[in-house]
């Protein structure tokens, strides 16, 4: 299992998921735009009651609404407000899908000629006397290279602008570190005991 992030449909980031180890790529994940029915027959029963009205069963057979995605693409870090760009990634796979095909159309066609080379290469030396044929032919089958895929965590960029990110670095200066803090309940703790210690031997 691993984490990946969430993001709604701007693609800014949602929250961490926990999913299983072969998961990859974006997938959608869904709300349904109105209540659905769970039981058929009572489906049936309301439609019924409504006179012949279809709105029970449009309600029924509404489309579910994409409410974000699931991205299996890791956030780079230094990022304060993740932003995955959903419609870059898109038009890019469907980019590369056609490159793809390209490649393995290319790749059927040069491992066709190929075969059909080798096969010419094997006849002649088969049609040759035995003493004269020397080694037999191999077949070397050529080697399919997919296209190089882009960086897929480039499609990550930062979500706030240079103000809100400002605003941010500003106001956590501006507060104390653990470390500070620590140190100041140590300070009202000792301040407590030794008042705590004076009222005692004033007594």
């Amino acid at each position: 299992m691993k984490l990946i992030p969430k993001v709604n449909t701007d693609g800014l980031y949602l929250e961490d998921v926990l999913v299983d180890d072969a998961f990859s790529g974006v997938v959608p994940f869904y709300i349904h735009s109105s209540l659905t029915l769970p039981d058929t027959d009572q489906q049936l029963d309301t439609y019924q009651v409504t006179s012949g009205s279809s709105s029970t069963t449009d309600e029924a057979n509404s489309e579910p609404v994409p409410a974000g995605y699931t991205v299996g693409i890791p956030v780079p870090p230094g990022l304060y407000h993740p932003h995955f760009d959903i419609q870059d990634w898109i038009i890019y796979e469907a980019e590369y899908g056609e490159k793809l095909k390209e490649a393995k159309k290319a790749y059927e066609q040069l491992s066709k000629e190929a075969h059909i080379a080798f096969q010419k290469l094997h006849d002649e030396w088969k049609s040759k006397l035995e003493n004269e044929r020397g080694d037999e032919p191999v077949y070397s089958a050529p080697t399919f290279t997919a296209p190089e895929r882009r960086d897929s965590t480039t499609f990550w960029s930062e979500g706030l602008s240079a103000e809100a990110i400002k605003e941010l670095t500003q106001k956590a200066e501006q507060q104390p570190s653990e470390a500070d803090q620590l140190q100041q309940r140590i300070a009202d703790l000792e301040v407590t005991l030794t008042q705590l210690l004076l009222g005692n031997t004033g007594k």
